[in-house]
């Protein structure tokens, strides 16, 4: 799985958590959007607290200014922890890749 820094330029921005109606909704999910305009959703965790999901992409996520900003994108697990400390990111969002014939799929 590719493992790089998330520039400025990379696609995923911040689009909120999933529902500001419902505050346990909120602090467990966030919407990230793609570059072609569709939202994904992935789940919040503490860098401590991330599940080490096999078919998962992480990213590390820090908060400035009431948003989060992503600064790393990889496999979850060790690695996403260690980019985490590394770069003094709070948070580890987490989305499960969906399987399909061929196997899982790959970010976007």
């Amino acid at each position: 799985m590719l493992t790089h820094p998330v520039t400025s330029s990379d696609s995923l921005k911040d689009d909120g958590p999933l529902s500001a109606a419902d505050a346990l909704l909120a602090r467990r999910f966030r919407l990230w959007r793609g570059p072609d305009g569709r939202r994904q959703v992935y789940s919040v965790y503490g860098v401590d607290e991330a599940p080490d999901y096999p078919d998962a992409v992480a990213m590390a996520v820090r908060t400035e200014g009431g948003r989060r900003v992503a600064l790393w994108s990889g496999p979850a697990g060790a690695r996403a922890r260690a980019a985490c400390y590394a770069m003094g990111a709070q948070e580890i969002h987490l989305r499960i890749l969906p399987e399909t014939d061929s196997g899982a799929l790959a970010p976007s």
